[in-house]
């Protein structure tokens, strides 16, 4: 049941992840991240080599990968929740004054 959850949350950040690098409000600094994660997915510099551990090597090239979306999506949603916290209008309410 819970690495059913586990493989949502996964499934769920990685589309939004997908949602953030394509949408125009969010700065190219934060885009960086997923685009460095894809690179570290192809290039065959790894921690852990492939060849000696049986295939072992493979879960730290996705655990980094996942740490890397992770970390954008948490970027992404508090720079939209800072913008809408700043976008949204104050009313100041002066006290009444009692007569």
């Amino acid at each position: 049941m819970f690495k059913f959850l586990r493989l949502i949350n996964i499934y769920r950040m990685a589309k939004n992840s997908y949602k953030y690098f394509f949408d125009p409000k969010i700065p190219k600094k934060y885009k960086i991240i997923p685009a460095f994660a894809f690179f570290y997915l192809i290039v065959p510099l790894d921690l852990l080599p492939e060849l000696r551990i049986l295939g072992i090597g493979y879960f730290d090239d996705l655990f980094v990968v996942y740490l890397l979306l992770r970390w954008f999506e948490n970027l992404c949603e508090k720079y939209i929740n800072n913008q809408n916290y700043i976008k949204t209008d104050y009313e100041v309410k002066e006290k009444e004054e009692e007569k």
